[in-house]
């Protein structure tokens, strides 16, 4: 790469890095003819490294974005600049800092769907997070005998569907692999006693992608709001490990702080002072884990916190393709080939898609531990918290899944096999945020991020009050509120009776007609005849 090639990234990157975070220290690394920033808090951080830097000529970073998609972007950073002070804007309440960003993003991930997902998870093995002064790390080891206890629950819940599933994944190779987690929390605290908030937090990055080094710039946040103690780990990926190995590994996390081992370092840790949370696909992880835990007839935590999250891998929902324009999740189903398993030359739509998520075969799609929204009953479960962006593709299956749980609509939601239990609504609390894209609180700079993070720690300390609280002060409401906010301004956390001037309140985000034709959508493809860049790679 020539000279004038490096200057130009490097101004590029002085912009994406001012874009995504002004307040973050960052930690400058120099490296021999490269430099490498790295910021707490970042999502956007790419390094420039020759083969005399590091192995394989990749320096590690927190996203490790090849150099040169950064190049092939530059004309798209000009002309979103150019467009905005035209005023030709997806949504008129971006600023000019949230369209780059999302701009950006959007065409990272898009020249990452030209990699093959080996070289993607390769890349991403090798970031190196460093963690904030305040801010310690502790590793863990989820013992096998964990791991264990969930696989013989998994094997009863989807007794009778093995075929469904798709594989033999009691067998699966990966499992040579321990699960590892860590511990993040605030330095100096006292040894974890039974008592605490924990947090089990599940990263995203569609089941295939990501890791619990990766998100901690968002979980060290949302624990310091919520008073608590975060314990994350990795599941194992897919498509190594297909369903259900991560369902598996996250119930096994969970088991692992509820029943530790003598040699762990802190006592059990009471379900009720647990709160489950995830975005994206860790946030379906989340719903599904609490799903398993019901159906099992096992101790449920105290509640579930999820942005955006993924419950319907049909992407049965309108949605899914009318916001396009406004959130960065791009179009397409599938990536590179891989070279170990190369994807045939199909002659039709159906072939091509006899499995369209890396995550499940479609025989599995169905399966509501897949796709939670799919359950025949999604009452009986722990409080839950949900945020959305109003412009993100996932939005519609929020909304959805909150009407549902909390039963608001019975009639449009009624369970009517014969022999299945009925349970009592969910309390379900969802948070739509106008203009905003799939899981914004990654967007530091912008307020509603801040505003979502308080809004979640809020629900955190309210769902397990201080041991010195009466507990019994904290709820009396319906199973179901709404709080549409308004992210061009400020909107704090408000009691449950309380509304500001920059949020309103509704008790239905839809009406009865529209629930009811999302309904008869789910579980069912959306025509690609009529949307064929989804087949886009």
């Amino acid at each position: 790469m020539c000279d004038t090639h490096i200057i130009w990234i490097k101004l590029l990157l002085c912009s994406i890095t001012d874009i995504f975070d002004e307040e973050i220290d960052r930690y400058y690394y120099g490296v021999q003819k490269s430099d490498l920033f790295i910021a707490e808090g970042q999502i956007l951080i790419v390094e420039y490294a020759t083969n005399s830097c590091h192995k394989d000529g990749i320096a590690p970073c927190l996203l490790t974005v090849d150099p040169r998609d950064i190049a092939t972007l530059t004309p798209k950073f000009l002309s979103t600049v150019f467009k905005h002070f035209k005023n030709d804007i997806p949504d008129s309440n971006w600023d000019l800092k949230l369209h780059l960003a999302i701009t950006m993003v959007r065409g990272i991930l898009q020249r990452g769907k030209h990699k093959t997902i080996e070289k993607q998870q390769k890349l991403l093995a090798k970031a190196h997070i460093p963690s904030p002064p305040s801010i310690s790390i502790k590793k863990a080891i989820v013992p096998e005998t964990c791991r264990s206890q969930a696989e013989d629950i998994m094997a009863g819940l989807l007794s009778g569907q093995e075929e469904k599933v798709g594989w033999r994944w009691k067998e699966d190779p990966m499992k040579q692999n321990p699960i590892k987690g860590e511990w993040i929390e605030a330095k100096n605290r006292k040894k974890i006693t039974s008592a605490d908030r924990v947090i089990l937090y599940i990263h995203g990055g569609a089941y295939f992608m990501g890791s619990a080094a990766q998100h901690r710039f968002l979980i060290q946040r949302v624990a310091k709001a919520g008073a608590a103690r975060a314990f994350s780990f990795d599941y194992r990926l897919a498509p190594q490990s297909p369903f259900p190995a991560a369902v598996v590994d996250t119930l096994a996390a969970y088991f692992y702080l509820i029943q530790p081992p003598a040699d762990a370092g802190f006592d059990p840790i009471s379900p009720k002072n647990i709160v489950v949370m995830g975005d994206s696909a860790g946030g379906g992880l989340a719903l599904s884990i609490m799903l398993v835990l019901r159906d099992a007839g096992l101790p449920q935590p105290a509640g579930a916190a999820c942005w955006s999250p993924w419950v319907d891998l049909f992407h049965s929902l309108p949605s899914i393709f009318s916001n396009a324009s406004t959130d960065y999740i791009p179009n397409g189903f599938v990536n590179k080939a891989s070279p170990a398993n190369p994807i045939k030359d199909y002659t039709n739509v159906k072939e091509r898609l006899e499995r369209v998520q890396y995550y499940a075969y479609n025989s599995a799609l169905s399966i509501p531990y897949v796709s939670p929204i799919l359950a025949d009953d999604l009452g009986g479960l722990g409080e839950i918290f949900i945020t959305c962006g109003n412009g993100e593709r996932l939005r519609d299956e929020a909304i959805l899944f909150s009407h549902k749980a909390s039963k608001t609509h019975p009639e449009v939601f009624e369970c009517k096999k014969p022999g299945v239990r009925a349970f009592p609504p969910t309390k379900v609390s969802l948070n739509i945020y106008e203009a905003m894209p799939h899981v914004f609180q990654l967007f530091l700079f912008h307020p509603a991020a801040s505003n979502a993070m308080k809004r979640t720690g809020a629900f955190i300390r309210k769902i397990i009050p201080e041991p010195t609280n009466d507990s019994s002060s904290s709820s009396s409401h319906s199973s179901f509120s709404s709080i549409y906010s308004n992210s061009s301004s400020r909107c704090y956390y408000h009691r449950e009776k309380e509304v500001s001037r920059n949020c309103k309140r509704t008790n239905d985000m839809l009406d009865e007609g529209t629930l009811r034709e999302w309904a008869n959508m789910l579980g069912k493809f959306p025509d690609l005849k009529l949307h064929p860049e989804f087949m886009d790679v």
